[in-house]
């Protein structure tokens, strides 16, 4: 840690938990460690093997990020805008381009997508030659491999030929995730009751279960470039605001009419006890008439 003087390496964890906990308590936010890159051709396997990284011992990639921890409904371009470098609409329109890569990615079969492929999908969406302010789609998809979002492999068969395939990086996995792909999916093809449950079945499929939460209902998406957590989250907040007073004059009311209520009836216990009395009096004078008039 840069922080940390020399020789002071022991010290590292009680630093890093009491800045972990600063980082929530104060900004919302956390250190998250990215995931190891992996080895996903022969060669890159053999290395491993021969250099034994892929013990136990070295499954830790000892790079860190900041991540959010607010709830889902905090996370919307209103709290959490886009970096105003180099202008917040090229920041979004890239993370919404990453968002859209890493999505093909997700849903290929091994999580792994070609380049022929990948252009095909990108021609399709207009961006396979210009995309953000003039910038090629090369050097945007150069940028998202340095910044660790997608990791490019270039791996040669048997005959010579080499294949070119984009897998996911660790970035990729942490900041947008198979949450972040399922609410972009689900904001594109926008569906409804049934319609809705079957696209959830098949996102559960290609993505697993931590697309939908413990009471099986859709997860909005955390990813970038998502407006469906922004719609969903503003609404929740409003809704719990509104119900939070709703609730307070709610129970003010009840509170009111259930005392109003006590009262009554505690008026005609009263009410009843009296009339007890009087009839006992009555029952009692008339036996005393009648022993009075037998003598």
């Amino acid at each position: 840690m840069a922080v940390m003087a020399p020789n002071t390496g022991r010290q590292f964890k009680h630093v890093f938990n009491d800045a972990q906990d600063q980082l929530r308590s104060v900004f919302g936010m956390e250190l998250t460690e990215l995931p190891q890159r992996e080895k996903v051709t022969i060669s890159q396997k053999r290395a491993a093997q021969r250099s034994g990284t892929q013990s136990a011992s070295s499954s830790t990639s000892k790079a860190y990020i900041l991540t959010s921890t607010l709830p889902a409904r905090y996370r919307q371009p209103k709290i959490l805008p886009p970096p105003q470098i180099p202008s917040v609409a090229a920041e979004a329109s890239y993370v919404g381009l990453v968002t859209f890569v890493l999505a093909l990615i997700y849903l290929s079969p091994a999580k792994t997508i070609s380049e022929s492929r990948l252009e095909k999908h990108l021609k399709r969406m207009n961006a396979d030659n210009y995309v953000l302010n003039g910038e090629k789609t090369e050097k945007v998809l150069k940028r998202m491999e340095k910044e660790g979002y997608v990791n490019k492999v270039r791996e040669r068969d048997g005959g010579g030929e080499e294949t070119v395939d984009y897998i996911l990086g660790s970035r990729g996995k942490v900041e947008v995730g198979e949450r972040g792909v399922a609410g972009l999916v689900r904001k594109v093809y926008d569906k409804k009751d049934a319609e809705a449950e079957e696209l959830d079945r098949r996102l559960v499929r290609s993505l697993g279960d931590i697309v939908i939460d413990k009471q099986k209902r859709p997860i909005d998406g955390e990813g970038v470039g998502e407006e469906e957590a922004e719609e969903e989250g503003g609404r929740e907040v409003e809704a719990e605001v509104e119900e939070e007073q709703n609730g307070r004059g709610g129970r003010k009311k009840q509170s009111r009419r259930s005392s109003g209520r006590n009262k009554g009836r505690r008026r005609d216990e009263v009410e009843e006890e009296a009339e007890e009395e009087e009839e006992s009096e009555e029952e009692g004078e008339v036996e005393e008439d009648d022993e009075e008039s037998d003598e």
